[in-house]
This record gives C-alpha cells, sequence and structure tokens, in this order.
C-alpha cells in the first residue's frame, strides 16, 4: 500500500468545486479545504506508488480549476 499526502492549488474562486470533485476520485481520501500556500490536502492511497501517481495525474490534476499539486509520499516512522 502507497500513501501521499497531495497539496492542490486551484484557480480563483474553483476551491469548493475542486475539493468536491476531489472527494468523489477513488483512491482519494480526507479531502479538506484549507488555507496558505494551497487550497485543498488529500490523502491519496493506492496499492503501489505508480497507482498513486496515476490516480494524482490522470484523475486529479485534469480536474477543471486545479491549478497545480505538489505530492509528498508518506513512509513509516
Amino acid at each position: 500500500m502507497a500513501t501521499a499526502l497531495l497539496l492542490i492549488t486551484a484557480d480563483p474562486g474553483k476551491d469548493r468545486a475542486v475539493a468536491r470533485k476531489v472527494k468523489g476520485v477513488p483512491g482519494a481520501e480526507g479531502v479538506s479545504l484549507v488555507s496558505g500556500l494551497y487550497d485543498v490536502v488529500a490523502t491519496v492511497k493506492g496499492d503501489s506508488a505508480r497507482e498513486v501517481l496515476d490516480t494524482v495525474y490522470d484523475k486529479i490534476r485534469t480536474i477543471p480549476g486545479v491549478r497545480g499539486s505538489h505530492t509528498m509520499f508518506c513512509s513509516s516512522v
């Protein structure tokens, strides 16, 4: 299982719509609106790092209103 935190920047005024769409993506969990440099934060899970990246690149970054994103893979401590 691979897990990543995804920080998303949305076009102005599109943050809520982007968050709603991200919530509907299989593998995306814990979607929240946030303030600061990013607008939306989500946890993305998959069976492998490749699956997580495919979800981010093919299903989330293509959502209308997504301006950019930053993916941080999680590892055990």
